[in-house]
Order: structure tokens, then C-alpha cells, then sequence
């Protein structure tokens, strides 16, 4: 433990099971967490009154994520993997009065499976690049459609996009531990191009 009275660990988590993996006592923290499988981050908070409802987010596989904040707080990871270990790692980094950075990965010059098969968006297994949670997605003129799935493997969203003059654009809400796939709308021998840009939002 440093003198912020912080504490960041690597775990090896088996399948299904949850353990400590960060924790800091009062002050300001900042910690980034990365892990190889889909996992489920809880940080409690301490109080004056008790232990509040915890916070949640997910983790993609081979992903990572950056959270801070104040005050008594323990992290918790989920391997939601039923069959493999996880590796997790938290690093304690400085707080940052001004809010987390501003995050974009962009992803150009990629095509969909031919025949109209579905293929995973971007190249992180259909899930958003690393500390990310929203795309803007741009596809040549031609139909193509989306869908996303849950932690659990829920089919949630199916859509299609529809072309408009040469080009289309749409922002998307795509959560750390979402899976997108993506494929043209009638069968080719050839695919849809399309870019993609993971970032950060609020």
C-alpha cells in the first residue's frame, strides 16, 4: 500500500468467481483494469452511513477500462467466463481534476463477409476497441444491418441502415462487454466497406 493508502493487484480469477482487485482508502483514485476474458467490474463505496449500492461496468475480452473517484472504495471482477481462468490487472494511476481523457481508436478499410454472412464489427471480436463505448460507423452505398449482443449472448438490437447519397454515418452506444456484428443486407460476392471509429463518451 502507498502513502495514498491505495492498493492494485493482478489476480488470476477462476471461472464464474469474484474477487478483490483494486481498492483505496479515502482521497482520490484513478485506476485502469484490463482483462483477457468478459468480466464484470463492482466498485463499493464506503460511507458515513454504510456501504452504498455498488457500480457496474463491464469489461470486453483482451479489453481494458479507466474509471476514478473519491473516497473509501473496493473493486470487485467477475469472470463471467464459465469455462476459463481471467487475468486481471489494475494499475493505480494519478486523478485527473479534469475528467477522463478524451479516447478515439479508428478502424479503417474493413469489409463485411460476402454472401451476406454476419462478421464481428471492427477487429476486437465485435466488441468496442479498449476504454471505449461508442462508435460513429461509416458504410459505402449500399444496405447493410446491424446487431448487438448482451454479456449473456442476448440477441438485444437488429437494424438496418439504410443508404443515404454515397455514404452513411450513425453514432452508436456500444458498452465495453456489447458484441456488434455486421453484414450486407443482400448477397454479394464482394462485402460492404466500412470505417469505424471507437471513443470515449460521457
Amino acid at each position: 500500500m502507498n502513502d495514498r493508502n491505495v492498493q492494485t493487484f493482478e489476480r488470476t480469477i477462476s471461472p464464474d468467481a469474484r474477487v478483490l482487485v483494486a481498492r483505496a482508502d479515502l482521497g482520490r483514485w484513478r485506476f485502469f483494469v484490463s482483462s483477457d476474458r468478459l468480466t464484470l467490474l463492482e466498485v463499493e463505496q464506503v460511507g458515513t452511513l454504510g456501504t452504498m449500492p455498488t457500480k457496474q461496468q463491464y469489461i470486453a475480452p483482451n479489453s481494458a477500462i479507466e474509471i476514478q473517484g473519491r473516497g473509501s472504495v473496493l473493486l470487485y471482477a467477475q469472470n463471467l467466463d464459465s469455462a476459463e481462468d481471467a487475468k486481471v490487472i489494475t494499475w493505480d494511476a494519478e486523478y485527473l481534476c479534469g475528467g477522463l481523457e478524451y479516447v478515439e481508436h479508428a478502424e479503417k478499410a474493413l469489409t463485411t463477409p460476402v454472401s451476406a454472412e454476419w462478421g464481428n464489427m471492427g477487429s476486437f471480436g465485435g466488441y468496442p476497441a479498449p476504454y471505449c463505448n461508442h462508435c460513429r460507423l461509416y458504410v459505402d452505398a449500399q444496405q447493410t444491418r446491424l446487431r448487438a449482443f448482451d454479456p449473456d449472448n442476448n440477441l438485444i438490437f437488429q437494424s438496418g441502415i439504410q443508404p443515404t447519397d454515397e455514404r452513411i454515418y450513425i453514432d452508436l452506444d456500444t458498452p465495453q462487454g456489447y458484441r456488434f456484428e455486421i453484414r450486407e443486407s443482400s448477397s454479394s460476392a464482394t462485402g460492404v466497406n466500412y470505417s469505424v471509429v471507437w471513443y470515449r463518451g460521457q
